[in-house]
């Protein structure tokens, strides 16, 4: 076969749908099999045909022994009635009363004659050992057979495989069975008749039924390959009727617990992710064009009262510009706030971790609040010491946000406390104040993009809506963890815990590796 149809051929199947693949396979290795066990029985078909013939003659002898031990009279009439297979010939001679009995019918068999004339010649002792088996070579040759194969047997059985001239084999077993009247010399052939109708006929009964097992195999293969892949095509299904639209497309479940159970589950749980992904981005577009629009529209809204009536009134012009000015400055705040979620979303966030100590953060912190002079009451508590692993200027962004949310909820006069412990496994840094508080039905949204408890989004206290989600992707990205406790009228306090440097620093080998 040349290279090119080789890679045809192989091409083929490697382009073959998944369910002809796995039936090919069960059907060849099973048609490889059969041709395995088919070859073998007829290159072998000479050893089966002597086991069988064997099994025969030992049985044969088996009965006679157990005939008489039970001190039954042996006779010819009784001989030929002990034989279940009427193509196995039996001499017996019983050495008390020097006699042969025969279980063929007229002249006996030339073989069985010289047999016998060979037993008398032994004065009625048995001879055995060399001695005899020389002589026994001897018989046959002069009958016209030859030895091809002589072993012993259990018990007192010897066995040889005789040839004549023509080819024609038979098997012979001699045995000497020993009874309280005296001794019984049994021998039994029969011939080895493997003729061209019987191989003929052996290996087209063969050949038929390889071609059954292999037909059979192949519609079975068929039949597995399809229950198994059953799931498979349903997730194809699923696939196709899943659009960006409709993603509450799900796969049934049911079934035992193997592989395949496993994949569908696995497939619904990404189309969850996706549906919630998506959902997520599609909040995520409204509400960021929701946020772009207001400010546009402010600046819009001044750009054409500045065209229509501030060209010539400086009050109006001024106005509109400081207007235009912060709207701006909003907008751009926001456009900030979006990349740098987008970036970690994607991924492309560097964030440069190095030895970082909690406490001197807190502690800018609470200076720069002190500088800014925010008619706030600042606490700052530090109990431990308490270093990580982490990037600083990230850490210092994060308690921003936290302290920037305490000034937008508190008024005048009221307290912003900071603090920084640890335990056995965690570093910790807690913003709190005592301002507005957050309802329990915000709680767990604080966190979503644009998400702002003022759900009018009035302009009576500034913000996107996005610090939170920063702060919590901060934490995450420090393998951290937020949480936040509130009561509506009494405060609010966002903790931050860490893990401490030595933890942490095991967790992201792990995580590089």
């Amino acid at each position: 076969m040349s290279k090119k149809n080789k890679r045809t051929i192989f091409g083929g199947i490697r382009h073959m749908a998944i369910a002809k693949k796995i039936t090919l396979l069960y059907g060849g290795i099973f048609s490889f099999s059969l041709f395995i066990i088919s070859l073998f029985m007829t290159l072998n078909i000479t050893a089966i045909q002597q086991h069988n013939i064997r099994r025969e003659l030992t049985y044969t002898i088996s009965n006679i022994d157990v005939y008489v031990k039970q001190g039954k009279q042996l006779s010819n009439e009784a001989l030929r009635g002990l034989l279940d297979n009427k193509y196995v010939e039996v001499c017996v001679y019983d050495q008390e009363d020097d006699c042969f009995y025969y279980s063929h019918f007229g002249e006996g068999p030339s073989l069985i004659q010289s047999q016998e004339f060979n037993l008398q010649s032994y004065d009625g002792h048995l001879v055995k050992g060399d001695e005899l088996t020389e002589k026994r070579k001897k018989a046959f040759e002069e009958d016209g057979f030859k030895i091809s194969v002589q072993k012993e047997s259990a018990g007192n059985s010897t066995e040889y495989i005789l040839e004549n001239s023509k080819n024609q084999q038979l098997m012979l077993i001699s045995s000497t069975i020993p009874t309280k009247e005296g001794i019984y010399r049994v021998e039994a052939f029969k011939l080895i008749d493997i003729n061209s109708n019987f191989l003929k006929g052996f290996i087209v009964k063969l050949a038929m039924i390889d071609f059954i097992g292999i037909f059979c195999a192949f519609l079975i293969g068929r039949y597995i390959s399809r229950r198994m892949l059953q799931p498979v095509e349903a997730i194809r299904s699923a696939a196709e009727r899943i659009t960006i639209e409709d993603l509450s497309q799900r796969i049934d479940t049911d079934g035992p617990e193997d592989e395949m159970k496993e994949l569908t589950v696995t497939f619904n749980s990404m189309i969850d992710r996706l549906e919630s992904s998506f959902q997520r981005q599609n909040q995520f577009v409204s509400d960021a064009s929701h946020e772009l629009r207001t400010p546009i529209s402010v600046i819009q809204g001044y750009a054409n009262l500045i065209n229509r009536w501030g060209k010539s009134d400086p009050d109006i012009l001024q106005e509109s510009i400081d207007s235009i000015l912060s709207e701006t400055d909003h907008m751009s705040a926001l456009i900030r706030k979006l990349l740098f979620l987008a970036k970690g979303d994607q991924n492309r966030m560097l964030v440069q971790k190095q030895l970082v100590t909690l406490n001197e953060i807190a502690n800018e912190i609470v200076k720069e609040l002190e500088i800014l002079e925010v008619n706030r009451q600042v606490l700052f508590d530090e109990k431990d010491k308490a270093e990580i692993w982490g990037d600083p200027d990230l850490i210092k962004q994060l308690l921003w946000i936290h302290a920037e949310n305490a000034l937008k909820y508190t008024k005048d006069g009221d307290l912003i406390t900071i603090r920084v412990w640890k335990d056995k496994k965690n570093a910790y840094v807690s913003v709190g104040d005592n301002g507005a508080g957050i309802s329990k039905e915000h709680l767990p949204k604080i966190f979503d993009r644009f998400y702002r408890v003022d759900q009018s989004r009035n302009k009576g206290i500034s913000g996107t809506g996005l610090g939170l989600s920063i702060a919590k992707w901060i934490v995450d990205s420090h393998f951290g963890q937020v949480s936040v406790e509130s009561e509506e009228g009494k405060g609010t306090t966002f903790t931050n815990a860490f893990p401490l440097n030595t933890r942490l620093k095991k967790d992201e080998l792990k995580k590089d590796n």
